[in-house]
């Protein structure tokens, strides 16, 4: 009996703990927790959602295929992996004091609102990132093997093959950017 109590608590631990339906995530975070999502070729946007979970939201047709989530969860970080049908479109709602690394296989990515340390990678596509205030920054760093960083917030402008740009300030959030093929583009403010 002792058995079947322990597991009926277990059950209910990792029901509360995550949830999929309809090709919408969401998923319950510790206070702290980094958070990591490795993203298949699509249209993304990551936003400042409720202060303890991250929502994944489609944003496809309803006779697409449906997406599948991946998650793996430890004290320190969440990681959300993400295989999508072609012509994909997601919303994600964050936290929005948040550490977050994003790997994207190709597409579009903009992140808005968010504060923390980012880390955002793109094999191919156009990554837009809301910097917020420059000076929360200690270092920024932006690169593309071939394509245009705009950063005008960092008074940088870059077109062609293998720019990059680092920059030091006062503050405590690191910024790293990079994409293969394609735009950085760092702002403050409404894009």
């Amino acid at each position: 009996m002792k058995r079947l109590w322990a597991f009926a608590l277990f059950f209910v631990v990792i029901t509360g703990w995550s949830q999929i339906n309809d090709g919408r995530l969401q998923l319950q975070l510790l206070p702290g927790q980094a958070l990591e999502l490795e993203l298949s070729s699509g249209d993304y946007r990551i936003e400042p959602g409720v202060a303890d979970k991250i929502i994944v939201i489609s944003k496809s047709h309803p006779q697409q295929q449906k997406p599948h989530f991946g998650i793996d969860t430890n004290s320190k970080e969440a990681s959300v992996r993400v295989e999508a049908p072609k012509n994909y479109a997601a919303v994600i709602q964050v936290p929005r004091n948040s550490t977050l690394k994003v790997r994207l296989n190709g597409g579009s990515l903009s992140v808005a609102g968010i504060e923390g340390d980012k880390d955002i990678e793109s094999s191919a596509g156009d990554v837009s990132i809301d910097v917020g205030q420059p000076e929360n920054y200690n270092r920024v760093d932006a690169s593309v093997d071939m394509g245009l960083i705009d950063a005008p917030p960092f008074q940088v402008a870059q077109n062609g093959v293998e720019r990059s740009f680092i920059r030091r300030g006062p503050g405590s959030y690191h910024l790293h950017a990079h994409v293969g093929t394609g735009e950085i583009r760092l702002y403050s403010g409404v894009l």
